[in-house]
């Protein structure tokens, strides 16, 4: 399960998202406490707070919660998918740029590498176009799709998240110093648009295509789990 080192998981949700967003795999766990949801302020737990204006303030109000919570709780690993992808990206370039804890891994899934820019920019269209992309991307329950109440709650946060990662610009920075493994969908891109993953560690990184569409990630419950499960044995391996 995780019990023997007690690797803290650090999870970034996508956009849209909050600290539940990851309960499909944490409820596979009989003791969670190795998990550690993060989310972003205007959502989830953290409703009431002023949302972030930039990616740049995303990032800092992860780490603000990262330096106040993890890192006394012993060796962790960040993962992240979709814009948590993006964000824990660049979180770890802080860290390392701030000479502070490193996580044993960065973990990412449905997310290009960073340095490809994003083409599909839909933050800025009408209502019901934009409502008709994200149901094209996938991962919508489908009770949520035509209820103008839940649509009402999340097409702003929506707007929000997508707005935030559409503006992100790449910046050549220092290589991170930790291995990095790279999970993507077989119908969201190909894998060319992921090498350049490689290209932003000095360590090992890892590629590796699952069957579907951006949201890959729900149809693949027990892989990530025995993942997740078996993740403390690969840092066993490489961290002797």
């Amino acid at each position: 399960m995780l019990e023997k080192e007690k690797h803290n998981l650090v999870l970034l949700h996508f956009a849209g998202g909050s600290s539940y967003s990851y309960n499909f795999i944490k409820e596979q766990f009989s003791n969670d406490k190795h998990f550690s949801a993060l989310e972003l302020p205007g959502r989830g737990k953290r409703f009431d707070h002023t949302k972030v204006k930039t990616y740049q303030e995303a990032v800092e109000d992860y780490l603000n919660q990262i330096k106040k919570s993890i890192f006394d709780s012993g060796p962790y690993i960040i993962y992240g998918h979709s814009m948590g992808a993006l964000l824990g990206y660049l979180i770890c370039q802080k860290l390392q740029e701030e000479k502070l804890p490193m996580p044993k891994k960065l973990v990412v899934s449905g997310k290009k590498a960073p340095n490809i820019p994003r083409e599909n920019k839909i933050a800025h269209l009408p209502d019901e176009e934009f409502w008709k992309q994200i149901i094209a991307l996938g991962g919508i329950p489908e009770e949520m799709k035509n209820s103008p109440e839940l649509i009402e709650y999340y097409l702003p946060i929506l707007r929000h998240d997508l707005e935030l990662t559409e503006s992100y610009q790449y910046e050549k920075k220092p290589k991170l110093n930790i291995p990095i493994d790279v999970f993507y969908g077989s119908e969201e891109a190909h894998e060319e648009d992921l090498a350049g993953w490689r290209k932003e560690t000095t360590n090992e990184v890892t590629i590796t295509k699952l069957e579907g569409n951006h949201f890959f990630i729900f149809k693949h419950v027990d892989f990530f789990t025995n993942y997740f499960r078996n993740i403390h044995k690969t840092l066993n391996h490489n961290y002797v």
